[in-house]
């Protein structure tokens, strides 16, 4: 019974932890340079996409930062940000 218990314990935190990469990934937050090289547009176009309320930024330190999972949801499909940007 201890081992049984022991096997659910390790599968339960491994669930957890590909869980939490997984909603990390969806709540990263891109650069307005990594942004429009992942979207293949103009930082204008980001500016000018904020402003009509197309893809909101966030601001953080008076730095534009944008949602992954905002993008995403705008593109319509799942992005892989590490294939088309450079950290």
């Amino acid at each position: 019974m201890k081992e049984f218990a022991r096997i659910l314990l390790l599968g339960g935190q491994s669930i957890a932890r590909e869980q939490a990469k997984l909603d990390a990934k969806a709540d990263r937050l891109l650069t307005i340079d990594e942004a429009a090289k992942l979207l293949s547009v103009s930082k204008m176009a980001l500016y000018r996409w904020d402003k009509s309320g197309y893809l909101k930024k966030i601001e953080i330190g008076g730095k534009r930062r944008y949602r992954l999972s905002d993008i995403e949801k705008r593109v319509g499909c799942k992005l892989n940000p590490e294939s088309n940007v450079s950290k």
